[in-house]
């Protein structure tokens, strides 16, 4: 148990200090997606529909990772009833570093899925844990996995609205026991 604390505090540290977030060319994102840091430290706006998806982090499928973010939206008139539908999640990769993909979809969004975020709500805080491996559900990594990149999917089919979010993170959950 406490191999498994000191890997979960080395992978926390190296998040923080960015060693997890930096990706090479060999890791580097399409043009269509922007890099989304999961230190929390950056704000990232969008307009429109967009995705935002963070360099390769290794995992280990057998521990649970808790991933969260900040996200508020607005309506380009101001209006406080429209709203913006949001996806967070992971993107699966084998040892490989090749994409997986297998239902329930080939993203598994453990803190957001189609989740409307109506403007005057303001910031809301999403989150979600994921661990072990399977197909039932969006909380199991692919079976394979043993790297994720961190997805955010703004304004879901909605060119007309803007978003924004913060403070993203992805660690591994620490469970601690007594005796």
């Amino acid at each position: 148990m406490s191999v498994l604390a000191t890997i979960g505090i080395a992978c926390l540290i190296a998040m923080q200090i960015g060693w997890l977030t930096t990706a090479t060319s060999a890791e580097s994102v399409s043009n269509e997606e922007k890099q989304l840091a999961t230190n929390g430290v950056e704000l990232l706006s969008a307009s429109g529909a967009t995705m935002f998806t963070s360099a390769l982090i290794p995992v280990d499928p057998s521990l649970s990772y808790e991933l969260s973010g900040e996200i508020r939206s607005f309506a380009p008139n101001g209006d406080e009833i429209s709203g913006a539908v949001t996806y967070l999640g992971v993107i699966d990769y084998n040892e490989k570093k090749e994409r997986l993909t297998s239902k329930p979809g080939p993203n598994r969004y453990a803190a957001a899925s189609n989740f409307y975020l109506a403007s005057a709500r303001g910031w809301a805080t999403l989150s979600g844990v994921i661990g072990g491996e399977g197909n039932e559900n969006h909380n199991q990594f692919h079976p394979g996995t043993r790297f994720v990149r961190v997805v955010a999917l703004l304004n879901y089919k909605d060119e007309t609205m803007k978003s924004e979010i913060r403070n993203v993170r992805f660690a591994p959950r620490l469970e601690m026991k007594t005796r």
